[in-house]
């Protein structure tokens, strides 16, 4: 179980997931996917890079590596000095509600979207920190095996993750050199996966 209260810290590398309240789905079509993924790239790539993703109906993975101490001092500047925040402030306090607003942004819109009101998401977004190579193999194929451990579709086939992104040559924001030479290449990144196929985490 994830604790939404680990600090973010700079270079830290973390698996964060919130899942639908009760038994309501968090994506009911293809557009609510990529506006969902839209607004992310948006808000979050601006102090994060993207190691690996899954979109569910009712719930949803990242796995995230927080940029350096450097760089979140540049952008959140203004912010740190008009709220006379100290580094380990700025790090949970800017952060969590970086994410908070982009998952309120998108509840809003769905619910606007589906005439519907009230809670969408989980109130607590849950995180875990990965601090070891190996851990963050197992998270990764965690993650991209979501479709297939779930009986949605096997794991190729599913759009709205990243696993096709890493394997591809398209654009993209996942990090995906980094994520194939932390697996040794594509061929043992697509064994090491079917390996892992129902591994909990």
């Amino acid at each position: 179980m994830g604790n939404p209260r680990i600090p973010f810290e700079p270079d830290g590398v973390y698996h964060i997931y919130n899942h639908a309240v009760g038994s309501d789905n968090i994506f009911k079509e293809d557009e609510n996917y990529l506006f969902f993924l839209r607004k992310f790239a948006a808000r979050i790539t601006l102090f994060t890079d993207v190691l690996s993703y899954c979109l569910m109906p009712n719930h949803f993975h990242f796995i995230l590596q927080i940029k350096d101490e450097k760089h979140l001092e540049i952008i959140w500047r203004d912010k740190i000095n008009k709220k006379n925040l100290n580094r380990e402030d700025f790090n949970n306090t800017i952060i969590t509600t970086q994410f908070a607003n982009l998952f309120n942004s998108y509840v809003q819109a769905f619910n606007r979207k589906y005439f519907r009101k009230g809670t969408l998401l989980k109130e607590s977004f849950q995180r875990k920190k990965i601090d070891t190579n190996e851990y963050l193999i197992k998270v990764i194929c965690y993650v991209h095996n979501n479709p297939v451990n779930h009986g949605f579709s096997k794991r190729e086939s599913w759009k709205y993750s990243s696993y096709n992104a890493i394997l591809s040559d398209k654009k993209t924001h996942v990090m995906r050199n980094e994520v194939l030479e932390l697996f040794g290449g594509k061929d043992n990144f697509e064994f090491i996966h079917q390996r892992n196929l129902g591994m909990e985490v």
